[in-house]
């Protein structure tokens, strides 16, 4: 299925101002938010300052169906989404539909940029790679949903993703496939890569795995239940990742655990690494946990409805979360509530990214992509 370049496909709700404040100088991987989570090591730290954001409405982008995928953002600004209503959508600076490109199925995988290519799963099957004019390069196909799991490019073009068919793909730049890691459990975590080069990603069989750049098995470190969160992998090498039984575990390279804290409920959001080190989590027990580099507890800030959606932090050490109570928060450094903003529904999946002039970009269940400002 191609591309359809028709304007008002969507409705327009608002634009109350043009983007401004940047010239979205893009980071060292060509974007300004390259993929889920940011980055490589998936820190979902941002190069750019967000002092200047007071949580007002810019302009919001409604879809037909649920925006469970996380925004990616183009060195030009462009923004990168997918929805349920089977499509991907490239939104301009100002909020107006540039493409879209339609699949078979749901898309609440989040896209990932890289040399003028947007990469992106679907519960079609199959891994998408899309020209930026919305044209397609190429697919290729799993065995099964790629669902939540969000494709990571590392430095030699190699595109590494999770699908429910429990294997890890790395797919070569011309949509070959290059090999494929079997776990014992669906994956719909995404893979977070270190300064080396191996792969780290969670499993359904209650593993969090380290693969080799050949494909081969580094290690495996079992949890107490199933892992959706995604790994972030710290400046000292240090693996973060959520479980499902209710903590968030620290793991050196080698495999063994470093510390574990225990929340309150289910931990599938991803972490977050600040700068200093902390590190920002949130759980199904409605709370945003602040957690310093030794384990212990730096601060927990509260939100009305469990968390899912996984942290961002601005440069100057704002966290800014999703809660399914329909808001969006921006929490300051020492755990005090800057603002919140409020959709129409919760915002689950989507995870917030933030612009090169501080705007935050978000999805939520009502079927509207955010932009905030």
């Amino acid at each position: 299925m191609g591309p359809h370049k028709v304007l008002g496909a969507v409705t327009l709700l608002l634009v109350v101002q043009a983007c401004g404040g940047g010239d979205h100088v893009s980071d060292s991987l060509g974007a300004t938010w390259s993929m889920f989570r940011q980055n490589l090591r998936h820190t979902g730290l941002s190069t750019y300052q967000t002092t200047n954001n007071m949580g007002s409405l810019k302009w919001s982008f409604i879809t037909e169906d649920q925006v469970q995928s996380s925004p990616a953002l183009g060195s030009d600004g462009t923004i990168y989404v997918g929805s349920a209503d089977h499509n991907l959508y490239a939104i301009d600076p100002y909020g107006r539909q540039k493409w879209s490109f339609t699949t078979g199925s749901a898309v609440k995988s989040s896209p990932a940029i890289a040399k003028g290519t947007v990469y992106f799963g679907s519960d079609d099957h199959k891994l998408y790679a899309i020209s930026t004019d919305g044209s397609e390069k190429w697919s290729f196909s799993t065995g099964s949903f790629i669902a939540f799991s969000s494709p990571t490019v590392g430095a030699d073009g190699t595109i590494y993703v999770g699908s429910e068919d429990s294997k890890v793909y790395a797919v070569n730049p011309d949509g070959s496939q290059k090999w494929a890691f079997a776990t014992g459990g669906a994956i719909e975590s995404s893979p977070a890569l270190d300064a080396t080069g191996v792969i780290y990603v969670g499993s359904h069989d209650f593993k969090l795995y380290a693969i080799n750049p050949d494909g081969t098995q580094k290690w495996a470190f079992p949890t107490g239940d199933l892992v959706f969160s995604s790994p972030a992998v710290g400046a000292d090498g240090t693996i973060f990742v959520g479980s499902n039984d209710h903590k968030l575990y620290a793991i050196n390279p080698d495999g063994t655990q470093k510390w574990v804290v225990t929340t309150g409920g289910l931990v599938l959001s991803s972490p977050a690494i600040a700068a200093d080190g902390t590190i920002f989590v949130g759980s199904v027990d409605a709370r945003l946990y602040a957690i310093n580099p030794n384990g212990s507890q730096k601060w927990v800030f509260t939100t009305g409805a469990q968390i899912l959606s996984s942290p961002a932090i601005g440069a100057d050490g704002t966290i800014f979360v999703g809660s399914d109570d329909h808001k969006l928060y921006a929490i300051s450094p020492d755990g005090k509530l800057r603002w919140s903003f409020g959709t129409g529904d919760s915002i689950r999946f989507s995870s917030p990214a933030v612009g090169a002039d501080g705007t935050i970009f978000v999805g939520s269940d009502d079927r509207g992509v955010y932009a905030i400002n």
